[in-house]
């Protein structure tokens, strides 16, 4: 136990231990950008002992927004965003952001045909009218590239310690990666490193723009936890790419959010919760009526991820981050004797930020935390937190 809280260096940036606080979305923005609560909600983490504390869905453009007051990156958040860092830093952490684009998992309807590889129905769009994809054309790509390197580059000069790119969970790079909303039939289409071929060229160009020092994690599905999407075999292939392409760390994760969400969380499914924040009441009915048939539940167990992240810990030697069920002194353990050189925690600091203090001390051996998941349900109201 004691291992994981030694010093840990990612190129020129020293964290304090092995420890970073997952990207979970934190709902707490005022029209898009990033308010005091944010800003408190990752101090407290930073306080908390975590040596990487991660914002989440930063969005590179206003189109790569699941929804409209959602955040992305501009000169007004990019205000509040350098203030948050300076706060993380006085606390002692350090700060990363995820970067993404949501391809055609969105309900903005400033955008009338959202973006994706291909042509695709859109499931969670489609009551806002977003029924249907469009295919992104060479342009589109280029200019999507050129966002997420310029948005990296801009969090960088305001003193963001590193950057998250999102290549999982069903948004836009991880829709290049799958082949079940990847059906082009050029060369960004077809086999994995077709399919790996945006994504690379994302990551490349960000590497390009930021310099070879600063730190890049990407968040990378181990598998989309469905038959014909994204696989284990697919996720090594794309592991060994990312390094190549200039790739510091790998966030291990899965599941995709549109078809199994609860893949990657694990635990009780909050139906109830989820449709009352629904949209609208036609919205609300169909999460009532096919909700418990389409929302598959999965049960949890500690370290859930585990034997499929060995899997890739095998074939690479790149860094990686375990993320996956982490909840004690035991799990913990498993997670560095099998190799890993970072342990990402979502909902334990959700539950309590100073878990890991409380763990190194002694006082506890686990998180609190029952995987209730109601907290997903508070991310759409005042902001996430605990209901326990």
């Amino acid at each position: 136990m004691e291992r994981a809280f030694h010093e840990k260096k990612l190129g020129p940036v020293v964290l304090k231990n092995a420890f970073i606080k997952t990207a979970t979305y934190e709902g707490m923005y005022d029209h898009g950008i990033p308010n005091q609560k944010l800003i408190e909600y990752h101090t407290s983490i930073a306080r908390g002992g975590v040596a990487l504390t991660t914002v989440s869905y930063g969005a590179v453009s206003a189109d790569g927004r699941t929804f409209k007051h959602q955040m992305f990156i501009n000169d007004k958040s990019l205000e509040k965003l350098s203030i948050l860092a300076n706060e993380v830093h006085e606390a002692g952490g350090k700060v990363s952001i995820q970067l993404t684009h949501c391809g055609y998992f969105s309900k903005n309807t400033d955008v009338k045909r959202p973006l994706a590889p291909s042509r695709v129905f859109n499931e969670y769009g489609f009551m806002s009218g977003l029924v249907f994809s469009r295919a992104m054309t060479q342009y589109d790509m280029d200019k999507i590239s050129d966002d997420f390197a310029n948005a990296a580059f801009k969090l960088k000069k305001i003193g963001f310690d590193a950057v998250e790119i999102h290549m999982g969970h069903g948004y836009l790079l991880s829709q290049f990666l799958s082949p079940w909303t990847n059906k082009r039939k050029d060369s960004y289409g077809g086999s994995i490193e077709n399919r790996a071929r945006f994504p690379l060229e994302v990551l490349q160009n960000i590497r390009d723009k930021t310099g070879n020092e600063f730190p890049i994690f990407v968040k990378l599905n181990l598998s989309d936890g469905f038959k014909k999407g994204f696989s284990l075999e697919d996720s090594k292939y794309v592991s060994k790419a990312l390094k190549i392409h200039g790739c510091s760390a790998i966030v291990l994760s899965g599941g995709f959010t549109s078809k199994t969400p609860f893949y990657l969380m694990r635990g009780d499914v909050p139906l109830s919760g989820m449709i009352k924040n629904g949209d609208g009441f036609a919205e609300k009915i169909t999460m009532a009526l096919f909700g418990p048939i389409i929302i598959k539940k999965y049960k949890f167990k500690a370290n859930f991820f585990l034997d499929q992240a060995k899997e890739i810990r095998e074939v690479v030697d790149i860094p990686l981050v375990y993320l996956g069920g982490v909840d004690s002194k035991q799990g913990i353990k498993e997670i560095l004797d099998a190799g890993f050189d970072f342990i990402a925690l979502g909902r334990p600091l959700i539950h309590d930020p100073n878990f890991l203090l409380k763990l190194k001390s002694g006082e506890i051996k686990k998180s609190g935390c029952t995987r209730c998941n109601e907290c997903i349900v508070e991310m759409d109201r005042d902001g996430i937190r605990c209901v326990i």
